[in-house]
């Protein structure tokens, strides 16, 4: 069955619709609206192309023009729908497929599409609420040698380090900084790269501020500028000396950072381009203290969006402030906290001395509770969250604690693209093949999992095989910022002031033929109205597309810190970034033998294929029509 035959089906159906219509009205009546059904068929196949290609704006251009040529030809708004959910654009595709259901109204598959539509819409709101729960932790202990490859023989593993100082993460990087052992350590997440180490003389912390540059901070208050390169050789700098003793540093954007400063007993806030201090904070200066005269030590600093979260361990108490206004927002009391950490949605961790691990969730909620998250973590030291999972170790460095995130059905949905198909023939069988792009927030979870799978088409349960391939995309991103810049790759950032401007920058790259990006890196000065952040996140799950935060001057609002978390993104405290992110995200492929009969009659809704995909708790779900006849086969066919 060829187009031709589609669009004489399409024809036969639009007849017998306008035949229930009322007649066409006489005298001085209205009369009903034109209708051009050759030009309206040729608008809808048109769409539906492109939405094949995921071109959406282009889809939504040929069906607006579909609908203009007959206003009776109601499998617009079904066909609608399914490109505006795929544009995050819920409420509005919830309304098609309901208009769609006011003519079609026995339609039980657009009945199911929109259910399901209501329940993707409303986790959304849930993942950016702030009453939010976070996804639970599954902790497992681990030796060094098993969590970071490290080998046996190695010394650090015999031995362990001679005292730690604290850990931090960036990228697939995990440093460890053994203050006695006079070294840093440099190891790969993924275990694929071997340990690299640099000697310097009690080192303290090392603070992230890029993919391949850190700060290293020692005990004497001397500072080195740490820069890797590909094979993670270090090349280090030295920066102007603070007078004070670092126990911990954050960065708060690309122009200062934060240090806790443990024997001066004050939070100190520096320029990161001199080392020059610009404020200080002290929970002793406070008018009204209530610390009872405790000494002050603050000995662990973390940082989410605009907010810091500050360890005291002598007077047992841990603080969250407003980086920029310094005013309090939240204290609560912790039996010598020894480390803190921002969990992915805006949780606080704090690990105690005794090995306990607390969270305290929403930050500066009055009633919100300190929760006990695990306990048992005998000579915990320090922690820092990896990507999905919150790592902490001993002060040997020998035993590892991995908190793993284990996503529920409360979770964010795992969205599921299908696009660009192609049918292969084996033997005397032809396959329907469908790539199918995978939302970023669970791609290491799901990593090397096989889905449990459910194709149905034509009414009929279909045999189907899903399998795992590498993105075709990887490579290409899209930097934003408000004022005009050049990266020092050569690429120029292209022009938004807000998240509207990113959405009609990214509508126009489609329509002229090109890929949506696959990472967005979004400068933190770009404003980003609440009401738009939903539609917002929801593109970036259908698309497949990480969000990094590039914080320039000042850092992301806490709703674009957390979408940016979501969808696995990255933060860059820096001016200028000499690379173009990867997003190492997950693509399907799925194969579905077709019947012999390959004629297909009916609405759209009647040749749409459905696929239902489980991982453990995460629901993947996909809409396609398909009309085999209008699908191209392979070149090898």
């Amino acid at each position: 069955m060829n187009r031709n035959a589609v669009k004489h089906t399409f024809s036969l159906l639009m007849i017998v619709a306008l035949a229930v219509l009322p007649p066409a009205a006489s005298g001085g009546e209205i009369l009903q609206p034109a209708v051009d059904r050759e030009a309206a068929e040729e608008a809808f196949f048109s769409a539906y192309d492109h939405f094949l290609q995921n071109r959406l704006w282009d889809a939504l251009d040929s069906l607006s023009e579909a609908i203009s040529r007959n206003v009776y030809f109601v499998d617009v708004y079904y066909m609608r729908s399914l490109v505006q959910r795929r544009l995050g654009l819920y409420s509005d595709a919830m309304d098609s497929m309901s208009r769609y259901l006011e003519v079609r109204r026995d339609d039980y598959r657009a009945r199911i599409i929109l259910d399901v539509m209501k329940s993707e819409r409303d986790m959304i709101k849930n993942s950016l609420a702030t009453e939010g729960e976070p996804s639970s932790l599954s902790f497992s202990s681990h030796t060094i040698n098993s969590l970071l490859s490290l080998p046996v023989h190695d010394p650090l593993s015999l031995r362990g380090a001679a005292g730690l100082g604290k850990i931090s993460s960036s990228g697939d990087n995990i440093f460890l900084c053994d203050t006695l052992g006079g070294r840093v350590w440099i190891f790969d997440r993924g275990g694929v790269r071997r340990p690299a180490s640099v000697a310097l003389e009690r080192p303290a912390a090392v603070m992230p501020v890029s993919r391949d540059v850190v700060f290293v901070f020692l005990e004497d208050g001397s500072v080195y500028k740490m820069t890797m390169d590909s094979s993670r050789a270090a090349t280090l700098e030295e920066e102007p000396s603070i007078e004070a003793n670092i126990a911990d540093a954050v960065c708060v954007d690309s122009t200062f950072f934060a240090a806790a400063d443990r024997r001066g007993g004050y939070l100190r806030f520096l320029e990161l381009s001199t080392m020059k201090e610009t404020l200080k904070w002290s929970p002793r200066d406070a008018p009204d203290r209530e610390d009872g005269g405790k000494l002050f030590e603050p000995v662990a600093v973390a940082s989410y969006g605009p907010l810091l979260a500050v360890a005291d361990r002598s007077g047992g108490k841990v603080y969250v402030l407003d980086a920029y206004t310094l005013n309090l927002l939240d204290s609560f009391e912790v039996e010598r906290p020894r480390d803190v950490e921002w969990g992915p949605l805006g949780e606080l961790y704090v690990m105690s001395e005794k090995g306990v691990l607390f969270s305290r969730y929403p930050v500066g909620a009055v009633s919100a509770d300190i929760k006990t998250v695990a306990d048992g973590m005998s000579e915990a030291w320090s922690m820092t969250w990896a990507d999905d999972s919150l790592l902490s170790t001993t002060v040997s460095a020998r035993t590892w604690w991995k908190g793993e995130a284990r996503p529920g059905r409360g979770d964010v949905f795992g969205a599921l693209r299908l696009h660009d198909p192609w049918i292969e023939s084996s033997g005397e069988t032809d396959f329907l093949m469908l790539r199918g792009t995978v939302s970023s927030s669970f791609q290491r979870f799901i990593q090397d999992k096989v889905p449990t799978t459910q194709v149905i088409w034509r009414g009929e349960v279909r045999p189907s095989r899903i399998t795992s391939v590498g993105a075709s995309f990887e490579d290409k991103a899209r930097f934003y910022a408000p004022a005009e810049r050049v990266l020092p790759s050569g690429e120029r950032v292209a022009l938004a002031g807000s998240i509207s401007d990113i959405m009609s920058d990214i509508a126009d790259l489609s329509r002229k033929g090109e890929h949506i990006p696959r990472v967005i890196v979004a400068d933190s000065r770009i404003s980003a109205r609440d009401d738009e952040m939903e539609s917002f996140l929801a593109f970036l799950l259908q698309q497949g597309v990480r969000l990094d935060i590039w914080a320039v001057a000042k850092p992301a609002s806490m709703l674009m810190n957390r979408i940016s978390k979501i969808t696995s993104g990255k933060i860059y405290y820096t001016e200028a970034i000499n690379w173009i992110p990867r997003n190492d995200s997950v693509e399907w492929v799925l194969s579905v033998p077709l019947p012999p009969d390959l004629t297909t009659y009916g609405y759209p809704s009647d040749t749409t294929l459905s696929l239902f995909s489980d991982i453990d708790m995460i629901r993947f779900s996909d809409w396609v029509p398909i009309w085999p006849s209008l699908i191209e086969r392979s070149a090898a066919n």
